[in-house]
């Protein structure tokens, strides 16, 4: 239930950058910065891990799609350096997720 809102909000984001309306599209950009500063915080504070990272994993090929229209349509819409910020913060959530942890000797 969680992956299906997930993709919603970020397909109705990309829609909404898309569509031309200024109201709508200027309210989408403010929701997607605040989002990608959420993501970055949580990113710097490590918290992609345990519960977070097997979510990601398991969900990654769902989302991988609507995460590149995403990027997509911050691009498009004229806002290039959000969509390179929210496509960093994107591979290092699931690099991080992927990434094998040492096992203590």
């Amino acid at each position: 239930m969680q992956t299906a809102i997930s993709i919603i909000i970020s397909m109705t984001l990309s829609l909404s950058l898309l569509s031309g309306i200024g109201q709508l599209s200027q309210f989408a950009f403010y929701v997607c910065v605040i989002m990608n500063v959420l993501a970055w915080i949580g990113m710097l504070l490590g918290m992609v891990k345990d519960e977070v990272s097997a979510r990601v994993r398991r969900t990654f090929w769902i989302q991988f799609m609507p995460s590149i229209f995403y990027v997509y349509a911050l691009i498009f819409s004229g806002h290039p350096m959000l969509g390179a910020s929210v496509f960093m913060v994107q591979f290092l959530i699931v690099a991080t997720a992927f990434r094998k942890e040492a096992k203590p000797a």
